[in-house]
């Protein structure tokens, strides 16, 4: 296996993060506080050398492209766009109001269950884990050494416990949560052997 650096980026501030909805697959804009904090992750980012020799891939949803375009005001990637690190769909759920979304959703039931969709055309856990497994192995077979991906909260935490060797078994006892606008940076050698550098670090 190639020694790999890859970090990750949270999208910034995001209309749905004020108005009370979800976000899901929602088609939600960056405030304009989330633009500034997007060019300033930017900005950071060139510190850690993320305009020479990365790959960016980004989260097609409107929220995310705009994170990174923010981003590459500093660094001038260009953007790999992928379906499959959109964030997890909430099917009937997707950019509701809280309230109608907690009202409306279907009863969880005592103990986890990984099958549990909150809507019927929802995204389980395992249904997330199985889209977003093809793409944690493209990257992690790819000569790319230095890859850059700009994303959203469920769907990065997933992908962070893949870095980390977990299997979905695991999740049941252990995951990673979200947090809008944080960066985190794993390595692993030849060897294969991870290290998580930061998680969710936030300027």
């Amino acid at each position: 296996m190639n020694k790999k650096t890859i970090i990750t980026v949270q999208h910034t501030e995001s209309e749905h993060h004020l108005n009370g909805h979800a976000g899901a697959r929602g088609d939600w804009a960056l405030t304009e506080n989330g633009r500034k904090q997007a060019f300033e992750i930017g900005r950071w980012l060139l510190n850690e050398g993320c305009n020479d020799g990365f790959v960016m891939y980004c989260s097609d949803q409107r929220r995310a492209a705009q994170t990174a375009e923010e981003i590459n005001k500093t660094l001038h990637l260009t953007p790999i766009m992928s379906e499959l690190i959109r964030e997890v769909d909430a099917g009937a759920g997707n950019g509701k109001p809280w309230d109608w979304y907690d009202e409306h959703k279907i009863p969880e039931k005592d103990g986890y269950d990984p099958d549990y969709r909150p809507f019927p055309d929802a995204e389980s856990d395992r249904d997330l884990w199985n889209r977003v497994k093809p793409f944690y192995e493209q990257i992690m077979v790819s000569s790319d050494e230095k890859i850059l991906i700009v994303s959203h909260g469920c769907l990065l935490g997933f992908l962070q416990a893949m870095f980390m060797g977990f299997e979905f078994k695991d999740l049941a006892n252990a995951r990673f949560s979200g947090r809008s606008g944080s960066i985190s940076k794993f390595t692993s050698d030849q060897n294969g052997r991870v290290t998580a550098n930061y998680i969710n670090f936030r300027l």
